[in-house]
C-alpha cells in the first residue's frame, strides 16, 4: 500500500474504527513503515476529537440553522418540479439541485468553521444567579477594583475569608502572568459573605468568586472539563465553575478566550 492509497481509503475509516481486520492490518502495517502518514493519522484524529468534544453541546446558530432548512426547503421544491415536469431534462435537474445543495454547504462549513474557531458552547438560556453575581462584578472590578483588605499579601487575605466563614483557598495565578491585586469581602441580598479575589495581567484579567451554593448543581451547556473544574462561556465571558468544598463554590471569570483560559488555569492551582 502506497501514501495515496492508505489516505484516499482508508484514513478517515481508520480513524473512524471502521475498517475491517483485513484492512486494518493494512492500514497498520503501512503506518509501521510511513512516518508520514503516521503524523496524517494523529492529526486526523486530534481534529476528529476536537470536534466531537466542541460539538456535541452545540446547538445551530439560528442564522445558520435558518440557512441550511431554506436550502434544503429550496431543494425540495425544485425536485418536485422536476418530477412533474417529467424525466427529458435529467441534465437540468442534477445542475439545479447542485446549485441548490451549495448554500447547504456553506452554511454547514459556516457551523463548523463557528465551533473550531470560537471553541464555545452556548449561553445557558436562564439566569444562572452565581455566574451573573461573577460576571457583575467582574464588569465593575475591570474598571476599578478597591480591596476590603488592607493587606494584598496572600496569607493575609485567606485569614480575612476564614475570619468570615469563607474559604481560605487562594489561586495562585503566577505561572500564568498573573499578579494578585487584593482581596474584598461582601455580602449578598440574602446577607450570605462572599470574597472577590482578583487578578491582573499582561493577558487580562481573572476574577475569582467564592460564595456559598449548597445544593448548586454544575448547569447544563459545560464545553469543557476538566477535574473538579466546568468550562462556560456566558453572556461573552470565559467561566471556571469548581466546588471547593462544605458547599461552597468557586466561579473564575475573564475576558480572555476560552481556550486562553482554559491554559490559564491549567497552569496555576488554588
Amino acid at each position: 500500500m502506497d501514501c495515496g492509497s492508505y489516505i484516499e481509503k482508508y484514513l478517515s475509516a481508520h480513524v473512524d474504527g471502521e475498517l475491517s481486520a483485513e484492512e486494518l492490518r493494512a492500514a497498520e502495517e503501512h503506518l509501521a513503515g510511513c512516518a508520514n502518514c503516521r503524523a496524517r493519522f494523529a492529526e486526523e484524529r486530534a481534529v476528529k476529537s476536537l470536534m466531537r468534544e466542541r460539538a456535541q453541546m452545540l446547538r445551530t446558530p439560528a442564522m445558520v440553522r435558518g440557512s441550511i432548512l431554506a436550502a434544503l426547503d429550496a431543494a425540495d421544491s425544485a425536485d418536485r418540479r422536476d418530477r412533474a415536469a417529467g424525466a427529458d431534462r435529467p441534465a437540468r435537474s442534477v445542475l439545479r439541485r447542485a446549485r441548490l445543495w451549495i448554500p447547504v454547504a456553506i452554511a454547514a462549513s459556516a457551523l463548523l468553521g463557528f465551533v473550531i474557531l470560537h471553541g464555545v458552547g452556548i449561553t445557558p438560556a436562564h439566569a444562572i444567579t452565581p455566574f451573573d453575581v461573577a460576571v457583575n462584578h467582574y464588569t465593575q472590578f475591570a474598571a476599578h477594583f478597591e480591596p476590603t483588605v488592607k493587606s494584598n499579601a496572600p496569607p493575609d487575605i485567606s485569614a480575612a475569608y476564614m475570619d468570615h466563614k469563607l474559604p481560605g483557598l487562594l489561586w495562585n495565578l503566577q505561572p500564568s502572568g498573573y499578579k494578585l491585586v487584593g482581596g474584598r469581602i461582601e455580602h449578598l441580598r440574602d446577607g450570605s459573605p462572599v470574597a472577590f479575589t482578583f487578578y491582573r495581567g499582561d493577558a487580562g484579567t481573572i476574577l475569582c468568586t467564592f460564595m456559598r451554593a449548597q445544593g448548586f448543581d454544575p448547569p447544563p451547556g459545560a464545553i469543557h472539563a476538566m477535574g473538579e473544574h466546568n468550562y462556560y462561556v456566558y453572556k461573552g465571558y470565559s467561566i471556571c465553575l469548581s466546588y471547593p468544598y462544605n458547599g461552597f463554590i468557586c466561579v473564575l471569570v475573564s475576558r480572555r478566550t476560552m481556550n486562553d483560559f482554559v491554559q490559564d488555569i491549567a497552569a496555576s492551582e488554588p
